[in-house]
């Protein structure tokens, strides 16, 4: 398991209709430094929560960490934002705090 980081995260209305039901939620991020290359090039990230409850308000704080231990940590330093995806569809704002 890689390096987790405390994270602010805002669901899009895209995904108030289908919130996690588990402590965790893992899907695809795009990441500022990857728009010329996603979604060919993309990483996986986890969110974990102290309760599913935490994740069904529209915007709280979570601990997120790269699926693979070998992804680019870099990515994931206070202040950068990034947005997670299922599929094509945008379903929130991360803010690593």
């Amino acid at each position: 398991m890689g390096e987790s980081v405390k994270v602010h995260v805002q669901w899009l209305p895209e995904k108030m209709v289908n919130l996690p039901s588990s402590n965790t939620y893992s899907t695809v991020a795009k990441f500022p430094e990857d728009a010329a290359t996603w979604p060919n090039e993309a990483w996986s990230v986890v969110l974990e929560f102290d309760s599913p409850e935490i994740a069904h308000a529209v915007s709280f704080n979570a601990t997120a960490r790269f699926l693979m231990p070998t992804d680019p940590i870099e990515r994931l330093k206070p202040g950068c934002v990034f947005e997670l995806y299922e599929g094509f569809k945008r379903t929130a704002i991360v803010r690593v705090l």
